[in-house]
């Protein structure tokens, strides 16, 4: 089952995060990893979800996952990114992010499971009908860098930003929105991936 690293990054330091950025995507590729967002321009639709940028990079695994977190090799460049910042990173199965290049990344806390059930049944097919699938929906995320606990996670792909959008945006699902944020305390955002 495919594994996804999530990061949320706030840079302080430019020039250490450029020198870090040239050597991820050789290192992630040892890994079987490959990059599904990359910093790509997010948009806050729910809740105070502020991130300066978001990366996912998914592996094949998590074992491929946590390998490369481990590596030693990677090790002085994780280093880079935390001095150059703040950074909070979880990791969590999923499906593979193929064909996606636009995601709705919501996090949140269930607080009336029945309604939340409801959300479920009825959003599936809205979805679907606007290339919409599933990435990840899941209670066991992993906190790998401090600060980021989220309860539960559900990530779902969209073909492009025009469809996620279109979707997002209906009037459809904003019905159905109103029912899930009434059955959670929810934050989420819009975010471009490469």
């Amino acid at each position: 089952m495919p594994a996804h690293l999530l990061v949320e990054v706030e840079t302080h330091n430019q020039e250490l995060m450029t020198e870090y950025r040239k050597h991820t995507p050789g290192l992630v590729g040892q890994f079987g990893g490959r990059f599904t967002v990359r910093g790509g321009a997010t948009e806050t639709v729910e809740g105070d979800w502020q991130p300066q940028r978001i990366v996912f990079i998914e592996f094949p695994d998590m074992a491929a996952l946590k390998a490369f977190y481990a590596a030693p090799a990677y090790q002085p460049v994780l280093q880079m990114r935390l001095d150059a910042g703040r950074s909070r990173a979880v990791a969590v199965e999923g499906e593979a992010c193929a064909p996606s290049r636009a995601f709705l990344m919501v996090d949140f806390a269930v607080t009336d499971p029945a309604t939340l059930a409801t959300y479920f049944q009825q959003v599936q097919p809205l979805v679907s009908a606007q290339g919409g699938r599933l990435v990840v929906r899941s209670d066991k995320a992993e906190a790998i860098e401090a600060g980021w606990q989220p309860e539960r996670l559900t990530v779902v792909g969209f073909p492009d930003m025009a469809a996620l959008r279109a979707c997002y945006f209906s009037d459809a699902y904003q019905a159905l929105r109103n029912l899930r944020l009434s059955a959670t305390r929810s934050r989420a955002i819009l975010v471009e991936g490469v």
